[in-house]
């Protein structure tokens, strides 16, 4: 078995975020660390994001950090990951790429506690930087420029320490002096030599004695590294951050701890302020800091900081000269808890959230009206000083005051459970996925498309066969770029509408409305062209109208112009071109028959450079499309051909787009003319020398062909198929991002534009269309205006660049599993939550009443009791007073360990309605869920598997038991029958030959219905940890083990017994499993791992056809696990946790794939081969990449995928699928060793991603 592993869906959670000028412009960036790749995002003045760049790195990212030389103009990327290495990236915007500048080899691969990686710190001036590991080792570069200016990096000068642990450090800013960098670390030389003893490491003075904050000083002239001051901190202090000095601060550093932000410096008293706390949290519980970012500009800077509630904070100083007086420490907001904060230049804040939507916040102002205010505010006895939180999470509390989100980045982090079904009935199935904890989880509906916003829908008189818009100006440098008017074309009449502020019916355009409309186009200085069955209008921008009307008996079929050629195609099969002349009046150059009806033609656009365009496509209904030359000495002379093997043709569109994999054409064509050969990257990025030529082909059995028009010659290659839909695909020209774009309607709408260099089709989530054009107006830049039977729409595209279009629905807690009833198709949802959320609570109330009803508990035992002795009163009195101490109070915002919070929802899957929100009594946990069908009732119930009392750590539990629910009112409703209890903790069960089967800690049980409770029919208990899932075939089951990987056990119904028949080799922390058939599972562990696992032919036959029945009873185990090993077929390391597998199709009538999906929110694909040809290529294909392409951060690719357990019958696709990035010559040499032309790999490549998948 080979597979082909392909990432669906990218990483969506953010583990750091930077910010700065990568490109060398004044435009801020931001490049996001999503784990195991980098992404740039852009942003508007409007603060809409936009994603130009995103790149596998192949390897373990543990930090990123920007840094710019000093007087430079470009920031660089220093990275810090598990390569053993740290390099630092240049982004070239010419190739739309990240640039290895420099590679230093230091230590070990792996995510290792004394190899440098995990901190880095740079110097504010960037002379150089610090790289940290967990323990021990600290490495300084110095940065410089050499003679032509290139960045240059020194050898590494160590700061080691022995017996250290690193928590923080940062760069401190103290002008052109030496560099200095601080550093908060634990020196636990005596724990670790075993002098002291417990009492001593008790002792609270030696306590605070271990946590230091450290600077160490490289002297440039010396050219080393020394420990120039150290003192002692806070036990709890987390955080350093870098205060500005020389002219523009104090200098020094501000240490984030529990309750306290600190400022200090060397030769400086210690400067404290305690952090404002929210009212009604937990005041015996310190409060830390998570998050922080600083904004710096002239005459001023200031802090913005995250607690873990989730509460900005803004922090200033107050100084004179290096001398600070005083932290000022105010409350600024409430977001979502954020892995990162990053304050922008420009006024803007991006919060990457823990888990979550990313967002862009505008800042309306920065809170100075508040501090006076909120310093007024009376402390309590203990010195914390409260404040009401505001909060856009979604809660009752007030909206922001000093933030504004302006967009989102969508994010699936954590995706905790995942299926795909078609429960609309949409033909295209659907990704059902629940993400996010607390009050920020979702169950998220995914649809393979762009989402769109709906502007405008109105009813038209009646069904129109076209729409067109016109511009105001013609003119490229125009101020303004809008449209002036919609031109809708009926069968023998003509509406033109005016765009304004509203949409109005217009009659003075000079555009005949009498007659039906086959083409509206500007043409020349603002004119418009107007051609209908009996001739054309050409209008001039004064309103002078000049006509020409079609010879003799004819009429025009087809039309197609530019700005400033014109061809119309008769009936009987003659074609009449003509061209501007510079009195800007359309004349007649030639005409040419063709003796076949013609189906479409399509005139070229007008390159850069030149004032005519060279080719037109024509054909007739049976095809082939020609190529036509337009050059006057030989005009309408053949050049090419494209056959369709006589299926009937639709539509034609010549279209100019700029890409990055089509610089392969561009070089032919330049090899060809004998001009100088460039790379692919440098072929496009030279905008002078313009973008690529494409002829799409729209057929009528719904598939769209895609040939590269050579711009030279006009001859055609590289042709490309893509099936879209089961009706006739019609094409049109639209704008997207400022850039060409080409909007394919089918029974789909499908788009296809360029996105970070590559040519994407994407299905967009509309209802199917039947013409279409772009729309510039004053409320939307970017829109199009399309028809739908009697219906006009205008609408834009939201979130380029997505694959998927999410619908979220809102849940009350943290996500545990979801199943589908079998007969209603309801959604039935468990969410379990502890230590819930409580700003949405009255606690006060919760609280009074809940003391109550404890009071009177006590009360009722003590009553019972029966003790008359005062001696044994007063010790009950004393055990009361105890007991009421012990209460669990409910704090804001969380409610406190051990408290929990379940629900069982059943949701519509189509109108995504709530029909039932059932809550768990007596602060019971869900754990998991599923429906049962017991004996031949055929009805079906609902089990879910409860504990009472759990506290994660250290592991206990008071009780653990099943509850059985009854489906009542057609499935919209719960009714509980009954509880069994149970020894153990259930986390996996399943629906067993009309029984439950279900993992009682490490033992194996199956239950049948009772009358009063559940039943135990057969168990064993030959396990050895915590079953985690089930899965059931035929007399088998597939149990998986939370850490000692998959067991096949065999089920005899004659003997009621449960045997272990088979387990595996090696130990696995399962996450996940799925049955790919009777014999073969694969499975996921915590770590990253995917594995494919199969029971041998010979064992499989052995266990079915036992004919004595005793052979499992007496089989001795092997290595003390099961008698029989499983074979190891596949293994391949994903870089992620990976939480859900499932086996299933995406495409209708497609093969079976596995999904895979991540904590981080990454959807992933296996797809098997069924060639072997194929595994041939695309094996060739991967040992050459790994060769040319190396990894981004210097890991070795092999040794990355093989992190765990050595890589087996997977090829990596993300690997192979950046063969496109490659320049010219590499391209050439590789696809030499596959026997095939670059183009032909790249369209391969795009093939099995298409075919297979989406």
């Amino acid at each position: 078995m080979y597979l082909y592993n392909l990432t669906l869906q990218r990483p969506t959670s953010v583990y750091q975020s930077i910010s700065g000028n990568f490109s060398g412009t004044k435009q801020v960036e931001i490049v996001l660390n999503h784990g195991r790749s980098l992404e740039l995002i852009r942003y508007d003045e409007n603060g809409k994001m936009q994603s130009v760049l995103y790149t596998e790195v192949f390897g373990v990212i543990r930090s990123i950090i920007p840094f710019r030389l000093t007087s430079g103009t470009k920031d660089y990327i220093i990275v810090g990951s598990d390569s053993g290495r740290v390099v630092i990236l240049e982004y070239n915007s010419q190739k739309n790429q990240f640039d290895k500048i420099h590679q230093e080899t230091f230590g070990r691969s792996g995510c290792r506690r004394i190899v440098p990686g995990q901190y880095l710190a740079v110097d504010p001036k960037g002379r150089a930087f610090m790289i940290g590991a967990i323990e021990k080792q600290k490495l300084v570069y110095i940065l410089n420029r050499d003679s032509s200016a290139n960045l240059t990096i020194s050898s590494p000068l160590e700061a080691h320490k022995s017996n250290t642990i690193i928590f923080s450090m940062c760069g401190v800013d103290v002008g052109f002096e030496n560099p200095i960098f601080a550093t908060i670390s634990v020196d636990y030389t005596e724990e670790d030599n075993g002098s002291t003893n417990i009492e001593e490491m008790m002792d609270e003075d030696v306590g605070k004695k271990k946590k230091l904050l450290t600077f160490y000083e490289l002297d440039l002239g010396l050219n080393n590294v020394v420990r120039k001051w150290s003192d002692q901190i806070d036990d709890s202090a987390n955080i350093v951050m870098t205060v500005p000095g020389g002219t523009e601060g104090p200098g020094g550093v501000l240490v984030t701890s529990e309750d306290y932000i600190v400022y200090r410096n060397q030769d400086h008293p210690e400067v404290r302020s305690r952090i404002p706390r929210r009212y009604g949290s937990d005041p015996n519980k310190g409060l830390l800091i998570i998050s922080h970012s600083s904004h710096k500009q002239k005459g001023m800077f200031f802090f913005l900081v995250q607690s873990e509630h989730g509460d900005l904070y803004k922090i200033t100083l107050d100084y004179q000269g290096d001398q600070v007086s005083q932290v000022n420490v105010n409350y600024f907001d409430t977001i979502v808890l954020a892995n990162c904060l990053t304050v922008l230049k420009n006024g803007f804040l991006f919060a990457a959230s823990e888990f979550g939507d990313h967002t862009l916040y505008f800042f309306k102002s920065i809170g100075d009206e508040e501090e006076e205010g909120q310093a007024k505010r009376l402390e309590d006895k203990d010195g914390h000083l409260w404040f009401t939180p505001r909060n856009s999470c979604g809660t009752k509390m007030e909206t922001l005051k000093n933030l504004e989100p302006t967009s989102h980045l969508s994010s699936l982090s954590p995706i905790i459970d995942f299926k795909v079904l078609d429960l609309v009935r949409e033909e295209n199935p659907q990704l059902y996925s629940l993400c996010g904890t607390g009050l920020n989880s979702s169950l998220k509906v995914l649809r393979h498309g762009l989402s769109v916003t709906t502007i405008t829908n109105a009813n038209l008189p009646g069904v129109p066969s076209g729409i067109w818009t016109v511009p105001k100006s013609t003119s490229p440098n125009a101020i303004d770029q809008t449209d002036k008017y919609i031109v809708v074309s009926f069968v023998g009449a003509t509406s033109v509408l005016s765009v304004g502020d509203t949409i109005q019916e217009n009659h003075e355009s000079g555009i005949l409305e009498t007659t039906t409309t086959l083409l509206v186009k500007s043409m020349g200085d603002d004119a418009i062209i107007q051609v209908f069955p009996t001739g054309f209008r050409h209008i001039k921008s004064d309103l002078r109208i000049n006509e020409w009307r079609a010879p003799g008996r004819k009429t025009i079929v087809r039309a197609s112009a530019n700005q400033s050629q014109l061809a119309i195609a008769l009936s009987g099969g003659e074609i009449i071109y003509f061209e501007l002349d510079q009195a800007g009046n359309l004349i007649e150059i030639i005409k040419k028959d063709l003796r076949r009806d013609i189906a479409c033609i399509e005139i070229s656009p007008i390159p850069k450079g030149r004032n005519m365009a060279r080719f037109i496509a024509v054909s007739d209904w049976e095809g082939p499309i020609r190529v036509l030359s337009l050059d006057r000495d030989n005009c309408l002379g053949q050049v090419s051909m494209l056959d369709t093997d006589k299926v009937y043709i639709e539509s034609l569109s010549i279209i100019e787009m700029q890409l990055n994999e089509m610089g392969i054409e561009t070089k032919k064509s330049q090899s060809q003319t004998g001009s100088t050969t460039t790379s692919t990257s440098s072929t496009i990025a030279g905008s002078s020398s313009g973008g690529s030529l494409f002829l799409f082909v729209g057929l009528k059995n719904g598939v769209v062909k895609r040939a590269t028009l050579d711009g030279v010659t006009g001859e055609l290659s590289d042709i490309r198929t893509r099936l879209l839909g089961r009706k006739p695909v019609k094409l049109f020209k639209v704008k997207v991002r400022g850039s060409n774009a080409m909007l394919a309607l089918s029974s789909r709408v499908w788009l296809n534009y360029v996105n970070q260099g590559k040519l994407d089709i994407i299905p967009l989530s509309i209802e199917p269309l039947e013409n279409a054009s772009n729309l510039s107006s004053e409320q939307s830049a970017e829109s199009i205006v399309a028809t739908s039977e009697n219906r006009i729409v205008i609408f834009s595209i939201d979130k380029l660049g997505d694959l998927f279009n999410q619908e979220s629905i809102k849940l009350d807690a943290t996500p545990k599993r979801f199943i589908i009833h079998p007969q209603t198709n309801y959604i039935i949802i468990l969410e379990t939550e502890t230590n819930y959320n409580t700003d949405t609570i009255d606690i006060d109330k919760i609280n009074e009443q809940g003391e109550k009803l404890y009071l009177e508990k006590q009360k009722e035992l003590q009553q019972e009791m029966d003790i008359d002795d005062e001696d044994n009163n007063n010790n009950n009195n004393n055990n009361n007073n105890n007991n009421e101490e012990s209460f669990k109070k409910l704090f804001k915002p969380k409610a406190g360990k051990g408290q929990w919070k379940s629900y069982i929802k059943i949701m519509d899957p189509i109108e995504h309605e709530s029909l039932e929100s059932l809550i768990l009594e007596d602060g019971e946990a869900g754990l998991c869920i599923c429906t049962c069908s017991f004996g031949e009732s055929g009805e079906i119930f609902l089990v879910v598997a409860c504990v009472t009392g759990m506290i994660l750590n250290p592991k206990s539990h008071k009780s653990a038991h099943l509850n059985l629910y009854r489906f009542i009112d057609g499935g919209k409703k719960l009714e509980l029958l009954y509880k069994t209890e149970v020894e153990e903790p259930v986390y996996a069960m399943a629906q067993f030959q009309g029984k439950l089967v279900c993992g009682v800690g490490k033992s194996i049980r199956i239950y049948d219905m009772g009358k009063k409770k559940l039943l135990r029919k057969c168990e064993t208990k030959n396990l050895p940890n915590t079953i985690v899932n089930i899965h059931s075939l035929g007399d088998r089951l597939v149990v998986g083990d939370i850490q000692e990987s998959i067991h096949f056990i065999k089920y005899k119904r004659s003997e009621n017994m449960l045997y272990v028949f088979a387990d595996d080799l090696a130990p696995r922390w399962i996450t996940s499993s799925v049955m790919l058939d009777y014999d073969t599972v694969a499975g996921a562990d915590k770590f990253g791992n995917i594995f494919i696992l199969r029971l041998p032919l010979s064992i499989s036959d052995e266990v079915e056809e036992d004919p004595t029945g005793t052979k499992l009873k007496f089989e001795t185990g092997t290595l003390n696990g099961a008698p029989h090993k499983l074979e190891h077929i596949a293994n391949f390391f994903v870089g992620d946790t990976v939480t859900t597998l499932n086996k299933t199709s995406l495409v209708v009538g497609g093969p079976e794939v596995i999904l895979y999906t991540t904590i981080s929110g990454a959807i992933g694909a296996l797809i098997p081969f069924s060639s072997r040809e194929d595994v041939d290529f695309y094996s060739t294909l991967e040992m050459n990449m790994r060769a040319d392409c190396l990894p981004l951060c210097g890991r070795d690719h092999l040794a990355y995928r093989s992190y765990y357990f050595p890589v087996k019958n997977i090829i990596d696709g993300d690997l192979c699928e950046q063969f496109s990035t490659l320049n010219y010559q590499k391209q050439l040499s590789i696809a030499e060793e596959l026997s095939r032309s670059p183009s032909e790999v790249i369209k391969k490549l795009e093939e099995i991603r298409s075919q297979k998948l989406l």
